[in-house]
């Protein structure tokens, strides 16, 4: 989500790393075709006051309020069936056909 920094003044993404740490991203450009982020770390008092005063039409799902290089394992990221006969074989199917081996086999010395 969108927020305006505390230590800077500059609108950034809002990040909660951990149960009382945030902090803000900023994007500053890139390095060697790699996007460079600087990062200020808020208060929680501060992180509060700005979730309480905003508007409760926040929907917290929504894509434009989540800052996408954060959800990697996200539900945004769709997982696909595999085509049709490529599905997992189960154990029985996997075992059809195969010889059988014995378990042990004799070792000559």
């Amino acid at each position: 989500m969108k927020i305006v920094c505390e230590v800077c003044r500059v609108e950034g993404y809002l990040q909660h790393i951990s149960q009382n740490y945030y902090r803000v991203r900023h994007y500053v450009g890139s390095v060697d075709g790699k996007p460079k982020f600087e990062y200020h770390k808020q208060s929680l008092e501060y992180v509060q006051r700005f979730l309480n005063q905003k508007p409760s039409l926040i929907d917290p799902i929504d894509p434009k309020t989540i800052d996408p290089k954060l959800n990697k394992n996200s539900s945004f990221q769709e997982i696909r069936a595999p085509p049709i006969g490529l599905e997992p074989m189960t154990d029985g199917e996997r075992m059809k056909g195969l010889p059988q081996l014995p378990l042990f086999l004799p070792i000559n010395i």
